[in-house]
């Protein structure tokens, strides 16, 4: 596969997330997840191919992580994890690095949180009072809005 091949197909991929998210403001779910899926083939192909031809960074790594981001998109968190590490195995720039492992973070937040639900689900409810510090308030507000929590500060 040529340099040209691989930029065709990541520029394929991205027409086609960008379709996904139009069709997901028109509440579209189903059909914006199946052009998802199709973009993440597309850019993963394109990763994995820059990977095997050596193409180098940034380029691998960019590549790897649009993949993860799409993957984590359509919520296929194991995916999306694998891709990351892909992207952070190489030589990434400072700058792509740490969007990576922010990626990660977030992916893997979502994952333990999911099954987190998953497992409390059927559980009763119960008062419980917590502390965080105020730098982790962000933490907080994506607690209470994943769990449905109320919150009395």
């Amino acid at each position: 596969m040529t340099t040209m091949d691989i930029q065709e197909l990541h520029r394929h991929a991205m027409e086609l997330a960008d379709k996904a998210d139009f069709l997901k403001t028109q509440e579209k779910t189903a059909e914006a997840d199946d052009l998802y899926r199709q973009s993440l083939k597309a850019e993963r192909d394109a990763a994995f191919a820059a990977k095997q031809q050596q193409i180098g960074e940034p380029t691998e790594s960019v590549l790897f992580r649009s993949a993860a981001t799409i993957a984590f998109e359509i919520k296929d968190y194991r995916e999306a994890e694998r891709l990351v590490c892909l992207g952070l195995s190489g030589n990434p720039p400072v700058e792509i690095a740490n969007e990576l492992r922010s990626l990660y973070d977030a992916v893997s937040m979502e994952r333990n949180m999911t099954e987190m639900t998953l497992e409390y689900a059927s559980k009763e409810q119960e008062n419980v009072t917590i502390t965080i510090p105020a730098r982790e308030r962000s933490l907080l507000n994506v607690l209470v809005r994943k769990f449905g929590w109320t919150c009395a500060l």
